[in-house]
């Protein structure tokens, strides 16, 4: 018999190799030196550029918030139940459920702790793009035990705009063999 899912690993994320690192470190010299240069031969351009930047950031980045605030008030007292019980268990793997749930509060525990429910749009509502998808769904397949080899099968392909079909999609990608025992 298969363990819960309260007691599923924690999905191992691979550390960035020391060569990778110093590529990064040089990058960022590189663009810290071009702006400086940038910046000494005309200044008057590159503040006015980056002042009007920062406004826009930060009027985008207000909005959010109000938005953000509104959710976290209609949403509070939820949790992983609540998601739960909006996804028929008997017919979608319960570490698939919890994967994806708490691989996407992994992803975002850094900006904010919105409880998650099946309705939530991927882009829209979570901005999440399909780059950063790509990258949390190979934590959330390892982590329920799943193969992400062959997802053009996937009868969910390229249909994934909600959480809901996040954890469809996942639940109709074949286990893995290891998982299994």
């Amino acid at each position: 018999m298969r363990r819960a899912s309260r007691f599923m690993p924690k999905a191992q994320r691979p550390t960035i190799p020391w060569r990778g690192r110093i590529f990064m470190a040089v990058a960022v010299l590189a663009l810290l030196c071009s702006l400086l240069l940038a910046l000494w031969a005309y200044p008057v351009t590159v503040c006015s550029i980056a002042v009007a930047i920062w406004a826009l950031v930060a009027i985008e980045e207000r909005q959010q918030g109000k938005r953000l605030v509104q959710r976290l008030q209609a949403r509070s007292g939820e949790s992983i139940c609540q998601f739960a019980r909006a996804i028929d268990c008997r017919q979608v793997d319960t570490w698939v459920v919890r994967s994806v749930y708490e691989e996407l509060q992994r992803y975002y525990s850094e900006k904010w702790a919105l409880p998650l429910r099946v309705t939530d749009r991927l882009e829209e509502d979570l901005q999440l793009e399909s780059e950063d998808l790509d990258h949390v769904l190979v934590d959330m397949a390892q982590r329920a035990g799943r193969n992400l080899s062959d997802t053009r099968t996937n009868p969910f392909y390229d249909k994934v705009n909600t959480v809901g079909d996040l954890v469809h999609f996942l639940n109709a990608q074949p286990r893995l063999k290891v998982a299994a025992a």
